[in-house]
């Protein structure tokens, strides 16, 4: 509550001096839209569409095939996956300032990131949870006295003061005349950010029977720069549960090489199989398709289906025995699903979902930011 508290006083004494258009019966919350991760996927891999490069050799040099079986491998048989971690976020828009002629959208934002440890026996306990209460406006919207006393303000109560303008790779590519739109790609740019924080906490407990699945795409910096350090391979995994659809693929080479849609690859997809493993980025990063549910109970092609992704520093093929050894230990997380609880639950991963849970259960209620944010 004192985060509430203090972000409570701030509003107080910032509307003393400017006008204020409070949102509607006080603090609304923002829509969270799960397809925005298939737009991050577009964002951060924006400049491959095409990728005809098969990143995989297996230990007798063996053309890849297009497709692999493989069947699970559970926990008793191999403990693999040890550290779970997943970020979330809950996102209010409290009105508008306008000094003058100027005016910014007010947004105030709970963001977390935790990750969690699966002991021997199957029990999940919390390793590290990162909070943080993130007030944001358009520092471009304001004078330069406005934003200095709103800086003073966060610094003093420990609030995190975020500029919706400032430019990263995720809010530049929102158009900058819908600054409400734009303030929530910057909320998952600073949740991305917490993540890569919590993953450089955890990467030293990891090793190579003791791997990470973070929940998302790689290709956000400061992660990727962070698993490319060293030349080596780190056990991380990004699980994406929705991806970009117009990617490309080509399969062979001279006239017997075949294209495939993304919607053609995963249609012949079998259950407890993945696609070969491409390249991208130059081969800094493999990626590849598992299919952990059958279709027939699913309603299209791609339900059912992640995209798995490995940062590879050394730009050399990575071993099929590898791929297959992740694929076939990542089939088994989908034991467990929260069916009915989330529209996406036919590519959860339990543990996951667990981590996300953890982190909404930090946050504080709708009801108690709806009521006690208020300008006067």
């Amino acid at each position: 509550m004192t985060a509430l508290q203090n972000l409570r006083w701030i509003l107080r004494t910032i509307s003393e001096s400017v006008e204020v258009l409070p949102a509607v019966g006080g603090a609304e919350e923002d829509l969270v839209h799960p397809d925005f991760e298939e737009r991050e996927d577009q964002i951060f891999d924006k400049d491959d569409l095409i990728f005809d490069t098969i990143f995989e050799r297996d230990s007798l040099r063996r053309m890849p095939s297009l497709y692999r079986p493989v069947p699970s491998i559970g926990r008793i048989e191999k403990h693999f996956f040890r550290y779970f971690l997943d970020g979330s976020f809950r996102s209010y828009f409290l009105g508008t300032l306008l000094e003058n002629e100027r005016d910014t959208p007010v947004h105030f934002a709970q963001v977390g990131a935790c990750t969690l440890r699966r002991e021997d026996d199957g029990t999940m306990r919390r390793e590290v949870l990162q909070m943080e209460n993130v007030l944001l406006v358009a520092k471009g919207r304001l004078s330069e006295v406005l934003w200095t006393r709103l800086e003073k303000l966060a610094s003093e109560t420990g609030i995190k003061l975020v500029d919706i303008t400032e430019k990263d790779t995720i809010s530049e590519t929102l158009p900058d005349f819908d600054l409400r739109n734009k303030a929530a790609g910057k909320v998952r740019y600073v949740m991305h950010s917490l993540e890569s924080e919590v993953i450089k906490e955890v990467l030293p407990k990891l090793s190579e029977d003791s791997w990470l699945i973070v929940d998302g795409s790689l290709l956000f910096n400061p992660t990727l720069d962070l698993l490319s350090k060293d030349g080596r391979i780190k056990p991380v995994i990004g699980v994406a549960k929705n991806f970009r659809k117009d990617p490309q693929f080509v399969f062979g080479r001279g006239p017997r090489a075949e294209r495939y849609s993304i919607y053609k690859l995963l249609a012949d997809l079998r259950t407890e199989h993945r696609t070969a493993a491409f390249s991208a980025r130059d081969g800094r990063v493999v990626f590849w398709y598992v299919r952990l549910r059958e279709q027939k109970h699913l309603d299209y092609p791609l339900m059912g289906v992640v995209k798995v992704e490995l940062v590879n520093p050394s730009k050399e093929p990575v071993p099929t025995e590898l791929i297959d050894l992740i694929s076939r230990t990542l089939v088994a997380e989908r034991s467990v699903t929260p069916h009915g609880q989330d529209r996406r639950w036919h590519v959860h991963l339990y543990p996951i979902f667990l981590a996300e849970c953890t982190v909404k259960e930090n946050f504080l209620s709708r009801e108690v930011v709806h009521h006690f944010l208020k300008w006067r």
